[in-house]
């Protein structure tokens, strides 16, 4: 690694005020959490795919991510096209967004944090291998000496290699850490921290693995499972496109809701900017669940279980990903934002019906089982990908049947000593109590009322 002069020229009038590089390190890794991190590098790989692949719908077949990790080392390897010698030295390493940099289009590593930022985080050695078809090089840096060392804050390539033909398929990028941070082999080496990760990542990039993309994670390949929403028998969910006007150009927005199986874990609105899901099942006041009126006059009721077929689906997408309203560590949506604000309030008009008709379903079960229309049509419709649904409109419900309204039912309770209950039972072959006592009134409404 390169040593520098630790002294620069500064006037009489001027202060140094340049941080130290420990003090960086501390605070660029304190408030992001090691699963996010391993993300971070999971979306800088994609974003290679992306450039190798461009286009919002282009195959990702033969692309593939490797992850390990363990209380040794964490391992990713992709051969996603590499990182150029020129994209290394002016951008790839720089602290954030450097002016003047080709942003890949609908890229998911918006920043220019998030690779540096993991691998702080993660250890006390990195290296990055990469190659193109044209160049590649070799990063080895030791973290704690490098903090120490004065002068501009540089890293040195160990090995370099330009003007060369290599094929498509042999390109990529290798990042290895070792030793690891004691938090990080602490989490590395736990089977249920891994767990969680495997399942994070395999929700995080659906869209990028239901394209072909393939993610190995701890020796398994995550699989893709399409979001669904539940249609037929009069049941079609809300579909909506717009775009989303900025400044800075426009953001794509697609917005379903509707149905799903019932499930109090997995209810709420899905949220992905340029296909990263950033938000999960989200049931809090962010997505609009809450008991307050909206500008528009909507009024939400706050998340419960009868709600639990609920499903939301908001995707946005621009090519400049710095318009879209999610955070640095993607991990929610910057609600101040125009483009938020605009997206919130076609949720909830969107949102609005599937809960009107969920509280319908919901009294449907002080009925008896024959007199349940929308239970039935529910149990009979069939769940489809929501990428299969075409029909833009909102959500439809289905009507009740025509006829006459019908007679409310309820209960009656008494109790009589068991030995005279067991004999009539014997004697009208009854198989419980309750069958008991409609064989009974029956029998008494016939003989005294309706004859």
């Amino acid at each position: 690694m390169t040593s520098l002069p630790d002294e620069t020229a500064l006037s009489d009038e001027e202060i140094d005020v340049t941080p130290t590089r420990a003090l960086f390190v501390e605070m660029l890794t304190r408030d992001i959490q090691l699963d996010r991190a391993v993300l971070d590098l999971v979306d800088n790989s994609i974003d290679g795919a992306k450039r190798l692949r461009p286009g919002n719908d282009s195959s990702f077949d033969g692309l593939e991510i490797s992850i390990v990790l363990n209380d040794q080392k964490f391992e990713i390897r992709d051969n996603c096209g590499g990182i150029g010698i020129e994209t290394a030295r002016k951008y790839a390493f720089r602290f954030g967004r450097a002016k003047g940099m080709q942003a890949t289009p609908g890229s998911v590593g918006q920043f220019g944090v998030g690779m540096k930022r993991a691998l702080f985080k993660f250890g006390h050695r990195f290296e990055v291998k990469s190659s193109t078809t044209f160049d590649s090089f070799n990063l080895e840096v030791d973290v704690d000496a490098w903090e120490q060392e004065p002068g501009p804050w540089r890293f040195a390539f160990s090995s370099s290699e330009t003007n060369v033909t290599r094929p498509e398929e042999d390109t990529g990028t290798h990042i290895t850490v070792s030793p690891l941070r004691n938090d990080a082999r602490a989490q590395f080496s736990s089977l249920t921290f891994r767990n969680m990760l495997g399942r994070q990542i395999e929700a995080a990039q659906q869209q990028y693995i239901d394209r072909g993309l393939r993610i190995i994670f701890d020796g398994k390949t995550l699989l893709a499972t399409p979001w669904k929403l539940i249609r037929g028998q009069g049941i079609e969910p809300s579909y909506q496109e717009s775009v989303i006007p900025t400044e800075g150009g426009e953001i794509k927005r697609r917005i379903y809701a509707g149905l799903g199986p019932s499930s109090p874990q997995e209810a709420g609105w899905y949220v992905f900017c340029n296909g990263r899901m950033i938000l999960t099942a989200d049931q809090s006041r962010t997505t609009g669940w809450e008991r307050d009126t909206s500008d528009e006059g909507v009024t939400m009721p706050k998340f419960h279980g009868q709600f639990a077929r609920f499903r939301g689906y908001v995707f946005l997408d621009a090519v400049d990903s710095s318009l879209l309203p999610w955070n640095t560590t993607k991990t929610g949506v910057d609600t101040d934002t125009d483009a938020w604000r605009n997206t919130y309030a076609e949720m909830q008009r969107a949102m609005r019906p599937v809960i009107d008709f969920l509280n319908k379903l919901a009294a449907e079960n002080d009925r008896p089982q024959t007199d349940r229309p929308f239970t039935e049509a529910v149990s009979k419709s069939s769940l489809l990908a929501i990428r299969s649904l075409t029909r833009v409109g909102p959500f439809v419900n289905p009507q009740p049947p025509a006829g006459p309204k019908p007679v409310p039912w309820t209960s009656i309770q008494f109790s009589r000593p068991k030995p005279q209950v067991d004999e009539l039972k014997k004697f009208y072959d009854a198989s419980s109590n309750s069958d008991l006592g409609g064989i009974l009134f029956d029998e008494a409404f016939k003989k005294s009322v309706s004859s």
